[in-house]
């Protein structure tokens, strides 16, 4: 886990035990995939919409809402859900098989 954020300065606190119990329906391949994606979108979707210590486990919370739940189901303010569209939309276009994610998830 550290390996994809450690150059992030992110507040990696709580991240595996989150992982374990609220998302352990989560296959290992899903979660590097979640991980290498919030990594890659750090830059340009989080940090310049977050504030302050940026926690590893609130990032991966908006990861794991757009790619696993439907927009209807997104919860948070206005903002949370903007960001999480925002990654949402980040993904579609850095991924080539978009629909074969949405399909299998």
């Amino acid at each position: 886990m550290n390996n994809n954020f450690a150059e992030l300065e992110l507040n990696t606190e709580g991240v595996m035990e989150y992982l374990m119990n609220e998302k352990s329906s989560l296959e290992l391949n899903q979660i590097e995939f979640i991980c290498r994606k919030v990594n890659k979108g750090y830059l340009n979707i989080f940090r310049p919409n977050l504030k302050g210590q940026i926690e590893l486990k609130n990032l991966l919370s908006y990861a794991v809402d757009a790619l696993t739940k439907n927009r209807t189901e997104w919860n948070g303010s206005q903002n949370r859900i903007r960001i999480t569209q925002e990654f949402l939309d980040f993904i579609k276009q850095t991924e080539i098989n978009i629909d074969y994610l949405e399909k299998n998830n």
